[in-house]
């Protein structure tokens, strides 16, 4: 289906590739530019313009997408292959010098105590070594048998369950509703690793479930992105406004260099702070809005962050330690004002990629579900979009697709009740 570029990492890039890393962790698309600049803005339009050639009609490529499953905890599982013995655990499957591969219930006592995790690995160990796996698959955990409640939503009566922050319903009559009751578990897998040892696999994102094996007490699926109804396709005039998009992305990303555009990456307090200083917007319902603006609150923000470590340092505010820190907010204010007109550039870029993000989101979540997802709120359940959607190439390049004020901001509140 989708992404012909490949993503080279670079900087401080965090996307996972499956030649060096781990499915670990996960960019926002827009994230690409904040990590690596430029070559993050060009990618991210490759993108954009990649989903927009898969969104219309017959558009095909190299590469898929997978819908991204709000599940917790994420779920390691396979076959050893060192022993060809059966195991589950976290990441923590993969460490070096100690992989915790927990391949008996004792195991999962030493190396995973917390009560709600122990758990759900104790019931993963026990159900899925019955689906016959061939290598190491990763998934995300979706329920366990007492997760699984009764409810009635829009005059329909359903069985829902709440892995983290979407609530998932199916109806209680129907057959994908009949075979998750009876269920012990259930699970989405979504990546694939393979190597000789756990320590050096490679990941390859997307999982073919097609030839494990059928129980009644696993419920399981593979994540790939199925529009069956065709519901998800781009009407001319849809594909039009993104391509016009894409264009005035471009015209903007062309008024700097490369050299100039990247100048924000050798500021310190820029490449630290602006992604938890956007979270935080999130957090809160805002938007990146315009870039003027949001350098100005920037600033603001990293005084705040600055000012608050010096009111905790016991050498007081005339320390050394105390001047360092005001010593970084004047570099800082110096730098953005040398470099406004470039910054204001990067943030523009970035400001585009999310409104050409949430305009390709708006079709992909039309896509025909048998799982409904809901937010659950003091007067109800309230209809909500799927997490988002993975995009990966064929090489194992990935990013994440989702509209993070809809999604994050509930997601930063939400309790794990799974990790307690």
């Amino acid at each position: 289906m989708l992404i012909t570029e490949v993503l080279k990492p670079r900087g401080n890039w965090q996307t996972i590739t499956e030649a060096t890393d781990k499915n670990l962790h996960l960019e926002h698309l827009e994230d690409l530019i904040l990590n690596d600049g430029y070559q993050g803005a060009a990618t991210a339009l490759k993108y954009v313009n990649a989903l927009r050639m898969m969104l219309n009609v017959g558009g095909e490529g190299q590469s898929k997408v997978t819908v991204k499953w709000d599940g917790a905890p994420a779920i390691f599982c396979g076959t050893d292959p060192v022993d060809g013995k059966f195991f589950v655990g976290t990441k923590a499957v993969f460490g070096k010098t100690e992989n915790k591969a927990a391949k008996t219930s004792a195991e999962i006592d030493n190396w995973y105590p917390g009560e709600g995790l122990n758990k759900k690995l104790k019931i993963a160990l026990s159900e899925l070594s019955k689906l016959g796996i061939q290598g190491v698959l990763q998934g995300d955990m979706m329920f366990t048998a007492d997760d699984i409640q009764t409810a009635t939503i829009s005059g329909e009566d359903v069985y829902t369950f709440t892995p983290n922050t979407i609530t998932y319903s199916v109806p209680v009559d129907s057959d994908i509703g009949k075979r998750i009751k009876s269920a012990n578990i259930g699970i989405v897998f979504h990546t694939t690793y393979t190597g000789e040892t756990l320590a050096d696999m490679k990941a390859e994102f997307g999982a073919k479930v097609g030839s494990l094996k059928q129980t009644s007490s696993v419920w399981f699926d593979d994540a790939y992105y199925k529009d069956v109804g065709g519901k998800a396709t781009l009407t001319s005039q849809e594909d039009k406004v993104v391509s016009n998009g894409l264009g005035q992305a471009q015209v903007t990303l062309k008024k700097a260099t490369p050299e100039t555009f990247n100048k924000f990456l050798e500021d310190p307090a820029l490449a630290t702070w602006l992604k938890p200083f956007i979270n935080k917007r999130i957090t809160a319902g805002t938007s990146v809005g315009e870039p003027i603006q949001f350098v100005k609150e920037f600033i603001e923000y990293f005084k705040e962050k600055m000012e608050g470590e010096i009111s905790k340092l016991k050498t007081g505010a005339e320390g050394p330690a105390a001047q360092k820190r005001l010593e970084k907010i004047l570099a800082t204010e110096k730098f953005v004002e040398d470099n406004l007109n470039t910054i204001l550039i990067v943030m523009a870029v970035y400001k585009q990629v999310i409104q050409l993000k949430l305009k390709l989101l708006k079709k992909l979540e039309r896509i025909e579900q048998s799982v409904g997802t809901f937010l659950k709120t003091d007067d109800g359940y309230k209809v909500t979009n799927p997490e988002g959607f993975v995009a990966f190439g064929m090489e194992g390049g990935a990013v994440k697709l989702n509209d993070r004020l809809e999604f994050n901001k509930a997601n930063f509140n939400q309790a794990k009740s799974w990790s307690k």
